[in-house]
């Protein structure tokens, strides 16, 4: 045989193997080969809700009630506030935390007993996610147990004395929105709240943007004021810069486009939204241009890509409150020491850092939090101020 054809037999013969290695592939192959269904069951496996949980193995213990044993099945709000906690154990927890979450059905009575387990673990701070139960069932199950209670409802719900909110709701959003109009330099404001705003709500938001030293020349409700060329409305109305429309339903649009219509706005009037407004709002060209103050993660945060490398999900701001749970723990063990979670410290007017950015609370337990100021446009939302991580 010649030197050529050695070669040439050479080569087919390494083809063949190379063939052999790479060609179709054995049983044991195929069954090796998940399918991305089969992945996201595996994975939503390994993160099931259990009646009781343990997150951690460090010497301070948070705990966290939620309803994720709901009859009906767990809701995505109570599912992001347990995994976005659960991830801040192994983010920001330093190995000094532990994380008890007990898992009920939301009724009083499981929700009492799951108290009265925490009562005997001496647990530093409770949380409780569960919407529509008395935060006095979960009081009576602590018993002696003085533990600070933070309770995952807005700043309007009904707490105890001594229970702190964690939750921040369109009225905040409004409010942090009117101080971020002011503070570019537009003064005279009209608020614009939706019909379905309560007396409660509307004295809460009069109440906080005094406290912002925010005096707007009106407060009206949408649908019922109209707003006429008459000469009484214009002596009011005169040179607005600044509508807050905390709603963004038909007769919240058409009470801005009155105000535009009969003139009572400057040309570079601000319309100021609210973390109420759904995402079709953005597709009103009415509304294009709004400003929006919204609460949660920061894109691109470490905590969001955590969150998604773990869950296969985006983090809402549900899982950031879940997160700042044992952000706010975390920051007063590791700058004060194992007993440093209490009353007292919690009102820190320093605030703490988590991933909806800075908050701190009130003397009466209310929650401030800073917030990212986004622009309506396209159809969609952009960042233009990033929430300050301070106060």
């Amino acid at each position: 045989m010649s030197p050529r054809r050695q070669w040439l037999t050479l080569c087919i013969f390494a083809l063949g193997v190379l063939a052999g290695c790479q060609g179709t592939p054995t049983p044991q192959d195929v069954l090796d080969v998940e399918s991305p269904q089969a992945m996201h069951a595996r994975r939503a496996a390994e993160h099931a809700a259990k009646p009781q949980e343990t997150f951690g193995s460090g010497a301070t213990r948070i705990a966290l009630i939620t309803a994720l044993m709901s009859p009906t099945g767990e809701t995505v709000r109570e599912r992001d506030i347990r995994d976005g906690a659960s991830l801040a154990v192994d983010e920001v927890g330093g190995g000094q935390l532990s994380l008890l979450v007990e898992n009920t059905d939301g009724s009083p009575q499981q929700i009492q007993d799951a108290a009265k387990r925490l009562a005997g673990q001496n647990v530093a701070l409770v949380a409780v996610s569960v919407a529509d139960v008395p935060v006095s069932t979960v009081r009576q199950g602590l018993g002696n147990a003085r533990a600070p209670l933070l309770v995952l409802r807005d700043n309007g719900a009904e707490r105890p004395t001594g229970t702190f909110a964690f939750v921040s709701d369109r009225i905040d959003s409004a409010v942090e929105g009117a101080s971020y109009a002011v503070a570019s330099g537009h003064k005279r404001l009209v608020v614009l709240l939706p019909s379905d705003a309560s007396a409660a709500e509307r004295q809460r938001l009069e109440r906080e943007l005094a406290g912002y030293g925010i005096k707007p020349a009106l407060v009206a409700v949408t649908g019922t004021t109209a707003f006429s060329a008459n000469v009484a409305t214009k002596a009011k109305l005169k040179d607005v810069d600044a509508v807050i429309l905390v709603g963004a339903g038909v007769s919240d649009v058409g009470a801005l486009s009155q105000l535009k219509a009969n003139g009572y706005l400057k040309p570079n009037a601000m319309v100021v939204g609210s973390s109420g407004w759904s995402a079709a709002a953005y597709r009103r060209p009415e509304l294009s241009g709004s400003h929006l103050c919204l609460f949660g993660p920061e894109n691109g945060s470490r905590m969001t890509s955590r969150y998604l490398d773990r869950y296969e999900r985006a983090a809402s701001p549900d899982a950031a409150y879940g997160f700042d749970i044992i952000a706010l723990a975390a920051g007063l063990v590791r700058t004060q020491g194992e007993d440093a979670i209490n009353q007292e410290n919690i009102r820190s007017p320093n605030g703490f850092i988590g991933a909806a950015a800075a908050f701190r609370f009130e003397k009466n337990g209310t929650v401030r939090r800073t917030c990212a100021i986004h622009q309506v446009t396209g159809g969609s939302v952009k960042l233009l101020d990033p929430a300050p991580r301070s106060f």
